[in-house]
């Protein structure tokens, strides 16, 4: 007896899939049939993670044999099971959509054209089933904790439709143990820290699968089964809570928060906003898809006959061409330079090793969201900001209210008959003299490396200090500046956060560490400290700092301002303010144009100054290319 062909894909048609039957008891083999969308029987559609690194094994589908990974083939054995049971989940389904078998992978033009429907296909559905891998040590334990979670939050919120129906509250071990959750030394928290590691919960592709579910997904794990709204609202209950800042909570639940959140919300979000929210939580096999993989829950892809051609799938492209142009759409569309505050700039050592993967021929004005490496507390947080207008109102990316270094003036966007160059309006405010890393590494013994990081900041920016300015004047520069002018996120007016800086330098400048370097002038400094810092809160100002001038450079500049900018920044780099843009640009200077550095907090440029001299004819605007 001969062995069975390898199975060929035939051509689909305009609206059609490919849908798939399970007939044997194993499993082992498979019915592939092609229907009209809009004609399918009822079925169910697949969310899972990809396992590239699994080895394959053959499925029999119409007689030829089909190779999936040996991961994929331990789903299809449980979803027969629940298929032959009527009961399990629904009225009898024994139709499943599944991508990497309902999808010619080898054909680029079929998987472009099929992703444009995934918003259809998953919405059409019965319902989304998730499937995270065989039963694994401890997680009938994890589960029945996440019920614990559940309950908490019902029993507190017992009307909550919306995040935001739950209280706001900083965690505090009292409000635990009002809770009823186990303690801390519970092994029940150890084996949920395990399931969270599961590669389903950091696939990007899984949030619309999830988000279009017609009806409540259900998670299989193992023998489990678990239904998704308990989970998504254990997560953001414990998000809202302050849990997710504690080691002992795994942080992966922020992912299934987000998920929900975008589930639970009205309206559809801005293609930036989502970019922003999942490019470091969220990882994807082919790195196009951290883009595509988003594209059916855009506002932008309502109705996908009329979708951009930036936006358009096109697996023909490489990485770095798909994000150039959706960069490019989102300049264009927004009318907003806050796309630039998350560009990818010029790679240092710092930016290389965030990430697991490169893409290629980047131009420095176009983000890079490539899976990163690490944890989104470890990179730094970006001067632009989501906000969320009203419980059902879509997330927009934008600037918070204190930046307005453009002046509110529109973007000045100029044509470009390269697609990596981008031609763009602005003002040369400056230049930088002085850049120093903050560097808050530890050595075993609990003490930084080089000393404190503010302290060797104030070093640094000490002897560039402007002749023309008083001492107060320029410690009130210092603290808005490493500060990035964010006191309010500290519950803090600005005068406050003066006394709570002046306290952290009156400490600092006192220690022995600096009593051994003294700079010229220490006891006017330390006296004015001290008069400045009286009520003031040195580790509310060291936790704000700390927190803006993470994995960023201090900024010195030729006309003695102070800010923050990218690690990337060089003396010698210059400081634009571009029309559109809520802050200051760090740019560098080529024989065929500029790179873009990266974003900035310049104190003295935020609120319009370069705008208010362009007008008074002081500065003469420019036409940057950035390449």
């Amino acid at each position: 007896m001969t062995d069975p062909l390898p199975y060929i894909y035939s051509p689909l048609v305009a609206n059609a899939i490919r849908l798939l039957s399970l007939h044997a008891t194993d499993g082992s083999s498979a019915t592939l049939k092609t229907v009209n969308l809009n004609e399918a029987p009822p079925y169910f559609a697949l969310s899972y993670a990809w396992d590239v690194q699994a080895r394959d094994v053959p499925l029999e589908v119409n007689g030829q044999m089909l190779s999936v990974s040996s991961s994929l083939t331990v789903a299809i054995r449980r979803l027969h099971e629940l298929t032959v049971d009527d009961s399990v989940l629904d009225n009898r389904v024994t139709w499943v959509w599944i991508d990497k078998i309902c999808i010619n992978q080898d054909d680029l033009s079929e998987r472009s054209k099929q992703v444009q429907m995934m918003n259809s296909i998953y919405s059409q559905a019965v319902r989304t089933l998730i499937w995270l891998g065989p039963d694994c040590d401890g997680c009938s334990a994890a589960w029945r904790l996440i019920d614990q979670i559940y309950d908490t939050f019902r029993r507190e919120n017992p009307c909550a439709k919306f995040v935001a129906d739950i209280p706001f509250r900083m965690y505090s071990d009292q409000n635990h143990t009002a809770s009823g959750l186990p303690g801390w030394d519970d092994e029940l928290w150890r084996h949920l820290r395990r399931l969270f590691e599961l590669p389903w919960f950091t696939r990007t592709w899984v949030i619309q699968e999830v988000a279009f579910s017609r009806d409540d997904p259900i998670l299989l794990h193992g023998q489990h089964k678990y239904p998704w709204h308990r989970l998504g609202w254990a997560s953001s209950w414990l998000r809202r809570s302050g849990y997710l800042r504690l080691a002992q909570v795994p942080n992966k639940m922020q992912n299934v928060d987000t998920i929900s959140n975008i589930q639970r919300s009205g309206s559809r979000w801005r293609l930036d906003a989502l970019l922003v929210t999942t490019s470091i939580k969220c990882h994807a096999t082919d790195q196009r898809d951290k883009v595509y993989a988003l594209l059916g829950l855009a506002a932008v892809n309502q109705d996908p006959s009329y979708m951009s051609d930036e936006l358009r799938p096109n697996y023909h492209l490489d990485v770095a061409e798909v994000y150039t142009k959706v960069a490019f759409f989102f300049l264009r569309e927004y009318k907003s330079l806050s796309t630039l505050t998350r560009a990818s700039g010029v790679p240092d050592d710092v930016s290389r090793a965030q990430r697991k993967h490169q893409p290629g021929l980047l131009p420095s004005w176009a983000p890079n969201w490539c899976d990163y490496s690490v944890m989104e507390r470890e990179v730094a947080k970006s001067l632009s900001w989501l906000s969320y207008p009203g419980t059902e109102d879509p997330a927009e990316l934008g600037f918070p209210e204190p930046y307005n270094a453009s002046a509110g003036l529109p973007v000045k966007l100029f044509e470009s008959s390269n697609p990596s160059v981008l031609r763009l309006g602005g003002l040369k405010a400056d230049s930088i003299v002085s850049a120093t890393r903050f560097d808050d590494k530890l050595q075993p013994s609990g003490r930084h490396v080089h000393g404190s990081p503010l302290l060797q900041l104030w070093k640094a920016a000490f002897p560039f200090r402007p002749e023309g300015k008083t001492l107060a004047d320029w410690v009130a520069s210092w603290v808005r500046a490493t500060t990035a002018e964010q006191h309010l996120l500290s519950g803090r007016t600005a005068e406050q956060m003066l006394k709570d800086g002046a306290a952290c330098l009156h400490n600092l400048l006192s220690s022995s560490e600096y009593q051994q370097s003294c700079i010229a002038g220490d006891q006017e400094i330390t006296g004015l400290l001290r008069e400045l810092s009286v009520g003031g809160d040195a580790e509310i100002y060291t936790a704000l700092a700390s927190n803006f001038c993470f994995n960023r450079k201090f900024i010195v500049t030729l006309e003695g301002r102070m800010g923050i900018g990218p690690t990337g920044t060089q003396p010698g780099d210059l400081i634009f303010v571009l029309f559109g843009g809520g802050v200051p640009y760090v740019l560098r200077m080529k024989e065929s144009g500029f790179l873009l550095v990266g974003e900035s907090y310049i104190h003295g440029v935020m609120d319009g100054e370069a705008v208010q001299a362009w007008q008074r004819g002081e500065l003469a605007e420019e036409i940057i290319e950035l390449r």
